[in-house]
């Protein structure tokens, strides 16, 4: 429990990064980190903002809030805090990013010399 908590504020300071740096968010960094705005208001906050790295942080915050955070989509291994700490929008482990990667070189290697 005390985990997901420390995920969630690194995910919601990432989050309120972004929204402050991109769309000029003027809400309090403490009170949107640490919890104190509803998921209905961030919902609103991200409502008609349209960028990737908002959509992945607004999945990792879904992740956490049904239990599949850290959790790698592909193995259903854990991820290490230490990559989710890195990067809180990982959904791969390491290992199956590594291959997803390799496999994607190849495929780009392979349509170069078509």
């Amino acid at each position: 429990m005390k985990q997901k908590r420390i995920m969630r504020h690194v995910v919601l300071s990432r989050l309120f990064e972004h929204l402050h740096e991109n769309y000029g968010l003027d809400w309090s960094r403490d009170v949107f980190v640490d919890g104190q705005i509803s998921s209905h208001q961030i919902d609103a906050a991200l409502a008609f903002k349209s960028d990737s790295h908002l959509d992945e942080l607004s999945s990792a915050l879904h992740r956490l809030d049904d239990g599949t955070y850290g959790v790698c989509i592909h193995c259903k291994s854990p991820i290490s805090q230490e990559t989710l700490a890195a990067d809180p929008t990982q959904r791969l482990c390491p290992s199956c990013e590594q291959a997803y990667t390799h496999v994607l070189a190849g495929r780009f290697e392979t349509r170069a010399h078509a």
